[in-house]
């Protein structure tokens, strides 16, 4: 284990000779939109400050009053005394924010062919996103590279009625887990994205054909994933600047004349900035931890069903079969000054996963994460994660991920992160019941 971290301590001090240079502006679409640096809404990229998560969740409308140094033409947002800075029917913005994302990883993995993988993954990302005249925002994405796939692609309508409600339409991921997917600087994202019930490749399920009797195995199980997009209508709210609740109703790409399914969200923050961007007032006499401290907490349930069909290989037809499920979740992040910690732990019981493999057994699912980092020097963030899976009839998954990121400047950054992962598997006389996989990966990382 020793020899694991000194090799991570190598590659970090290499990484950072090589990238090491003076500060420059970032150059992605917002920042050059709003004629600002990243680092106003994000510490070390993607990772959100409090600001940040404001913009998104104010639809990519600049909360508050813009500063000076932005044209009030951005938003065209109505002038003092009720005049309005253009038309509202000129919605066509003056610029059109595209950016680029771009990963390259360097991959070492001993239980893997090959080992050394100096192309373990690149991916070319574009995404544009902003809003018509402040009265709605839009966001559209497309991966050319590995999944060459459409991704979210929504529109919210923002105060609909003059109403504190906003209207969200589109594909995209439901609003469920305080942090997306891509909000964190650490290489992989947390793992309970990418969490399903019942299809665990190296934990099937016994299948014995009742006409010859010969044992088969199967591993259908539920597609459904936090993280994945669903066409959706989605209805939020801020409430008081400090609460914010969203529902909505989905479809995912799996359904066959099976209704919607449901979820909702509620987060509050206590202390810090608040959801809608205004920071704590400081006092010049005496200072408070509040100044710095920030608690959000924030809760969620998603309920539905998914129709899987199993191959009946005595009838050679497919049998479709229905599963309904639910997951709900508590969470809570920690932020004072240049440390953060969250938490985050699902439950779920899904009522029949495998179909007709599984003869209508329920599996339950609980899901624990606790992750604590810290930005040293504003552009070096060491972060340590560990992940809790445990699935009902699969076993116990553990993952220990530490990460090193630098980043010399707002817009290129360089990561290593060591992935310890210990996982059951299939049982087999004299096999271990366990299977721990190391994974080292090295990744770039710019945006235009």
């Amino acid at each position: 284990m020793k020899s694991h971290f000194g090799c991570l301590a190598v590659v970090v001090a290499v990484a950072a000779v090589v990238f090491s240079a003076g500060k420059a502006h970032a150059i992605p679409a917002f920042a050059r939109l709003y004629k600002t640096e990243c680092n106003t809404c994000h510490t070390i990229f993607p990772d959100r400050k409090p600001f940040g998560d404001a913009f998104r969740k104010n639809s990519y409308v600049w909360p508050g009053k813009l500063p000076e140094q932005m044209p009030e033409e951005i938003q065209y947002l109505p002038k003092e005394g009720g005049e309005r800075a253009k038309p509202w029917l000129t919605a066509i913005p003056d610029q059109v924010p595209i950016s680029l994302w771009v990963n390259h990883d360097i991959i070492l993995n001993k239980e893997k062919t090959p080992q050394f993988d100096m192309d373990g993954q690149t991916e070319l990302e574009m995404f544009t996103g902003g809003s018509f005249r402040g009265k709605a925002g839009w966001w559209a994405e497309y991966n050319f590279v590995p999944d060459h796939d459409i991704g979210e692609v929504y529109t919210q309508l923002r105060h609909v009625i003059g109403s504190p409600v906003n209207v969200k339409v589109g594909k995209f991921k439901p609003k469920l887990s305080l942090w997306k997917d891509n909000d964190s600087s650490t290489i992989s994202s947390y793992g309970y994205n990418e969490m399903v019930v019942g299809s665990n490749p190296l934990v099937q399920l016994p299948v014995v054909d009742p006409v010859t009797g010969v044992t088969l195995v199967t591993s259908i199980g539920n597609p459904f994933m936090i993280t994945r997009e669903q066409g959706a209508i989605e209805v939020n709210s801020l409430i008081g600047n400090r609460l914010f609740a969203a529902y909505g109703i989905t479809t995912p790409p799996e359904k066959d004349r099976n209704g919607p399914d449901m979820y909702g969200h509620l987060s509050v923050r206590i202390g810090g900035t608040d959801f809608a961007g205004s920071e704590p007032e400081i006092s010049l006499t005496r200072e408070s931890i509040w100044d710095n401290l920030a608690l959000t907490f924030g809760t969620f349930g998603y309920f539905g069903s998914s129709n899987n069909f199993f191959f009946d290989q005595t009838t050679n037809r497919n049998i479709r079969f229905k599963n309904d499920f639910f997951r709900l979740g508590l969470e809570s992040e920690v932020l004072y000054k240049n440390l953060r910690f969250r938490l985050n732990s699902i439950w779920g019981e899904d009522k029949d996963p495998q179909g007709p493999a599984g003869t209508g057994q329920k599996e339950k699912s609980l899901w624990v994460m606790a992750q604590g980092q810290y930005i040293f020097m504003q552009n070096i963030l060491a972060a340590m994660r560990y992940e809790h899976q445990d699935i009902e009839h699969e076993g116990i998954t553990r993952r220990y991920i530490p990460t090193v990121v630098y980043a010399p400047w707002q817009n290129v950054k360089a990561g290593l992160e060591y992935v310890h992962e210990i996982r059951p598997r299939v049982f087999a006389p004299g096999a271990p019941h366990e299977y721990i996989t190391r994974e080292y990966t090295l990744r770039l990382t710019y945006a235009y």
